[in-house]
């Protein structure tokens, strides 16, 4: 509302009143407009936006690796582990092409980098960590050739025959 305006409707309280009611519907409308248009951009980006990275790989290797730096096979320093070969341990492509598809979802949103900065803190020290896939291996550098090392596989046993049927 303009200042001549407000100053002439303060005159008449049916004119104000009709005034404040068309600022409002307009205001309303403009509300509106601005929602649909978030929702559109939302939809599109979610539907049509392309991967920025076209596979696990060239996302850990372009990306995850030198935005993340860690030490590892340092002499002393043991707590970060790391294989060359990363892609010949499943759990190791499986965390990590879960961290990749969040990031690449994650780069979408305005805020979604916080959760996902969150998960990425929670799985590396399960992925490099001393008890993690990399636990076996050692990289390479001054201190000699890297070395592959898959973990040894778990034992188990087969379920009984009927043990999945407990809810028949």
């Amino acid at each position: 509302m303009t200042a001549t305006m407000s100053h002439r409707s303060s005159d008449d309280p049916g004119i104000q009143h009709d005034e404040l009611t068309a600022e409002m519907a307009r205001l309303a409308a403009q509300v509106a407009d601005l929602q649909q248009t978030q929702a559109e951009r939302a939809q599109a980006g979610d539907e049509d936006q392309a991967p920025l990275y076209a596979t696990v790989e060239q996302w850990v290797t372009t990306y995850l690796l030198p935005t993340f730096p860690r030490p590892v096979g340092e002499v002393g320093l043991t707590r970060w582990h790391w294989c060359e070969q990363w892609w010949r341990h499943d759990e190791a492509v499986t965390r990590l092409t879960a961290l990749w598809y969040g990031w690449e979802q994650a780069r979408l949103q305005m805020t979604g980098m916080l959760p996902w900065l969150r998960e990425l803190d929670h799985q590396l020290p399960i992925l490099c960590g001393d008890d993690g896939p990399f636990r076996n291996c050692t990289p390479g550098g001054d201190l000699g050739e890297s070395q592959h090392r898959s973990s040894p596989e778990v034992p188990a046993q087969p379920a009984p025959e009927d043990w999945w049927r407990w809810w028949d």
